[in-house]
């Protein structure tokens, strides 16, 4: 299936713009955080945390991976070898109490004059936080942006909180599509089924069942491309099955060949 920076094109492009990393900071919750932000009605905040081992934070732009995918910001198209790697600063800027927009600052940049300095803190403490935008504190644009630094924060086991985002029909649809399009690049097996599952719920919106067939696209998991096949042999919606036949065309598996073989000539029942 197609990685990197085919997936990566997705994303909605969020600003680069960093400060030096202050030392961790102990014992500080989500909810703590959620507090001191709160407290501003109008302005910039910013914090720091460990970022995964792969993520390089550039003067530009990220690198994530072994494919050290790159995006340039928007004022810059040349390469810059100005890079750190083990931290990320990120400044929310507020307006009425409301957080309207989510950056992650760049390896020289020092963000906004005058902004608020919460310091350092722990990496989950801080996903938790920027997933907790989907659900109240932001704009829906702002809890978009929010899903980039979270899940580049250095913690592991944050999909289900993806899932519980990308299956709440109170949520923006387009925060929930960005919910599961990170689904799909976690690496938990238990992943391929659950998106499976949105994928053919009837109850979902068009968009959202084509974001699952997407992710489920990302896997790598062997058991996707027999989930993608399903669809495309069972959905219920026309477009739920075009949607899967397109991302099985997009693939290399040898299973695939086979199963187009089997629909043209009617023996896929």
């Amino acid at each position: 299936m197609p990685r990197g920076a085919s997936a990566w094109a997705v994303l909605v492009a969020v600003g680069l713009v960093g400060s030096t990393a202050a030392a961790p900071l102990k014992g500080q919750s989500a909810g703590q955080l959620a507090e001191q932000v709160g407290r501003l009605d109008e302005g910039a905040v910013r914090f720091g945390f460990e970022a995964r081992p792969d993520v390089e934070v550039c003067a530009n732009g990220i690198r994530v991976g072994d494919d050290r995918i790159h995006w340039h910001r928007g004022d810059s198209s040349s390469d810059d070898d100005r890079c750190r790697t083990g931290w990320l600063d990120v400044e929310l800027r507020v307006l009425d109490g409301v957080v309207r927009d989510v950056e992650v600052l760049g390896a020289d940049d020092v963000g906004r004059d005058g902004a608020v300095d919460l310091g350092a803190v722990e990496a989950h403490e801080a996903a938790s936080y920027l997933l907790s935008f989907a659900y109240e504190g932001a704009t829906s644009d702002a809890a978009r942006e929010a899903m980039l630094p979270a899940m580049l924060a250095d913690t592991e086991g944050l999909w289900p909180e993806l899932l519980e985002i990308a299956r709440d029909r109170t949520i923006d649809e387009g925060v929930r599509k960005s919910a599961l399009f990170w689904v799909g690049q976690e690496a938990a097996e238990a992943v391929t089924g659950e998106l499976g599952g949105v994928a053919l719920d009837d109850d979902e919106d068009q968009g959202i069942r084509d974001a699952a067939i997407f992710a489920l696209s990302q896997r790598d998991d062997p058991e996707s491309v027999p989930l993608l096949m399903e669809i495309a042999r069972t959905g219920e919606q026309v477009e739920t099955r075009k949607s899967a036949m397109f991302w099985l065309a997009q693939s290399d598996d040898p299973r695939v060949v086979v199963f187009f073989e089997d629909v043209l000539l009617g023996r896929n029942r």
